[in-house]
């Protein structure tokens, strides 16, 4: 059977390209109510992920303080970061101070805390108006509340399902479409899929129609809704490993490095070739790189303080009763340090690589260990460099490319996020995420394109398998990128090239030039791409000259990018208007680090960026943070192979 995958198979890419030459290097180098702990590991840097010991501290000095009890679902634990001049001033071997932001769910209020874990002390509570990510507890018990509820199951046996065991169901966050439950509960839209005879796809025979809508503070089903049966497809479709299937087995090709590799590991800080970065795990967003510099010794210059994924909106494009909420803030609903899954040596990644195993909160206040969630390696592309040939004299200079790559991969339901950070040896900073997986799909009556449903059940979306629809959807990206170049102090340049008439005397008529334009404000600092009129957009350090005295910079590009086609307005997007804009720009502040704001699990419009950029902050050779968007669209169709759709930064 032909597998569902992506109408086209594309590279998405959002680039960081050097701009300008060396200068002199900034001398700004980083070196970051009482309960007893427990032991813990010693940390070696402020922006090292919380330890078991340390996770275990926050949760109970919060029951101590009666902050916290058995019935309190511990959304996240996670590290409360020092201010940005606290660790850029930190020295190895001075104090680490250690605080834990704790985010809390109880009674069906959301409690936020930060813990003073070397105090061990609550420096900080508040209730917030919002909901966290859905955790993996609450998945679980969604799914057993909606299949042991009465309404559910005489549907399920409407449908010739008796034994509720064959399923597997996906517990579905709902937005925020202005209804009074959507502000006043924790919901989650349950649908499930007959498992019966599948191996590795679980989602290749929907049980459409059905669905049960289940407030996860109390457990409890407020509705089941049947819009009708529609025949579970009965074949034993695979979608996936059908295709996969077609493959062709060959003989492996594998790296080698006969004089062993060049990426050294020192507890958080990882050094290749000229670059340096600290890594670290984090409960939302996955990988976070922070701290990046570039060169050696008395050459060695920041370049990033801080790099991590922002939020990813996935709007499918049916508005019928069973799908329209279906538009989903994949990071902030769902939390991606949650869902990755294990990396597959060999596979996932090459078997040289350096896996690592992170340690996350559970909701239950404890530590998990994640095995095998990043990866770690150098590649060679198997391109060059760069490299000339001089045609006189015949001499040729080719410098072979080497990479490295630091990955982990994100299964939110049907999808896998492969998600990278690329470092090369020129200085350049790509940043890409792939899709891959088996796309949603919808069952419907038609088999084929001829049947008489076929024109009504494919509306929103082809046949992609007898008796399945593929949706059509978007995927819109967003990273957060606080770009230190030599320094805190930056400005952003928007360069446009601008056609003109020329005012030489020659046979030349017109040409085109650049127009430079400095940034003042984060409310006029927002931009989108214009393929009529392009523009080049570079961070700079103004204080900063090379060689030549030009400002030192970095120049940032996205490609692979799309626009939100729907109304502004329109109640999915209006809690992702992130994704209105290709790029942002605001002033560095500690608390913005989501592009949908902090709590996005069925928030109001207009939360997070839009909200921020409302009040015209000073972005003008300060320190500032860029906020890129790109997008694919996705118009499934059968396919005999695999497909994977790659976004990024190159």
């Amino acid at each position: 059977m032909p597998r569902t995958t992506d109408a086209r198979c594309l590279t998405l890419v959002l680039l960081i390209l050097v701009a300008a030459g060396c200068g002199a290097p900034p001398a700004d180098q980083p070196a970051g109510d009482t309960a007893p702990a427990p032991q813990t590991p010693v940390v070696t840097h402020p922006l090292d992920a919380l330890s078991p010991g340390e996770i275990a501290t926050a949760a109970a000095v919060l029951r101590e303080a009666g902050r916290a009890d058995d019935r309190t679902l511990f959304a996240s634990i996670s590290l409360e970061e020092p201010p940005k001049e606290a660790v850029l001033a930190w020295r190895s071997g001075a104090p680490i101070p250690r605080s834990a932001r704790v985010i809390m769910r109880r009674d069906a209020r959301t409690t936020e805390a930060v813990v003073d874990l070397t105090g061990r002390t609550i420096a900080r509570v508040v209730e917030v108006d919002g909901q966290p990510f859905v955790t993996v507890a609450e998945i679980t018990a969604a799914t057993t509340t909606a299949t042991e509820d009465p309404r559910m199951r005489e549907g399920l046996r409407l449908r010739g399902i008796t034994d509720p065991s064959t399923l597997f169901c996906a517990p579905r966050t709902v937005g925020n479409f202005g209804a009074p439950e959507e502000s006043a509960r924790r919901l989650v839209k349950v649908d499930c899929f007959d498992t019966t005879g599948t191996r590795t796809n679980l989602f290749a025979k929907p049980i459409e129609g059905l669905f049960a809508t289940v407030d996860l503070d109390r457990r409890e089903v407020l509705a089941v809704t049947d819009l009708g049966v529609v025949p579970v497809p009965s074949d034993n479709s695979e979608l996936g490993a059908d295709a996969v299937g077609t493959l062709r087995t060959a003989h492996p090709v594998v790296p080698t490095m006969p004089e062993g590799g060049n990426i050294s590991i020192d507890d958080s800080l990882v050094r290749w070739q000229k670059w340096s970065f600290h890594l670290r795990w984090d409960i939302r967003a996955g990988v976070i790189v922070s701290l990046v510099r570039f060169g050696e010794g008395d050459q060695s210059r920041s370049v990033l303080y801080q790099g991590s994924l922002a939020e990813i909106f996935v709007p499918y494009q049916d508005p019928t009763a069973g799908w329209y909420y279906r538009n989903y803030l994949d990071e902030g609903d769902y939390g991606f340090g949650t869902m990755a899954s294990p990396l597959v040596a060999g596979a996932d990644c090459p078997a040289s690589a350096t896996f690592l195993s992170p340690v996350i909160s559970n909701a239950s206040g404890a530590a998990d260990t994640l095995e095998r969630r990043i990866c770690i390696f150098e590649r060679a592309p198997g391109e060059p460099a760069w490299r000339h040939t001089e045609f006189i004299s015949g001499a040729t200079e080719s410098r072979p490319a080497l990479e490295l790559v630091v990955r982990y991969i994100a299964t939110v339901g049907n999808y896998d996020y492969v998600l990278d950070w690329v470092f090369d040896q020129k200085g350049n900073i790509t940043y890409r995420g792939g899709a891959t997986g088996i796309d949603s799909v919808k069952g419907v009556a038609a088999q084929t394109a001829s049947d008489p449903t076929a024109a009504e059940d494919t509306a929103w979306g082809p046949l992609v398998a007898p008796g399945r629809a593929g949706i059509f959807h978007d995927h819109f990206f967003s990273i957060r990128l606080d770009l230190d170049v030599d320094g805190p102090a930056n400005s952003f340049v928007a360069s446009a090239l601008v056609p003109q008439a020329s005012s030489a005397d020659t046979p030349r008529r017109s040409i085109w030039r650049l127009e430079d334009t400095v940034a003042r404000t984060d409310t006029d600092a927002q931009y989108r791409l214009n393929y009529e009129r392009p523009a080049m957009w570079r961070v700079i350090n103004p204080s900063r000259t090379n060689a030549l005295g030009y400002a030192v910079g970095y120049r940032v590009h996205t490609a692979g990018n799309a626009l939100p086609l729907v109304d502004a307005d329109d109640s999915p997007l209006s809690r992702a208007q992130f994704a209105n804009q290709h790029l942002w720009v605001t002033p560095h502040a500690r608390d913005e680090r989501w592009a949908a704001g902090d709590y996005p699990n069925q928030s109001a419009p207009g939360q997070g960026l839009p909200a921020w950029t409302a009040h015209r902050r000073n972005i003008e050779n300060t320190d500032i943070v860029l906020w890129l968007r790109w997008a694919s669209t996705t118009c499934p169709r059968p396919r005999t192979g695999p497909c994977t759709t790659w976004a990024g930064i190159r």
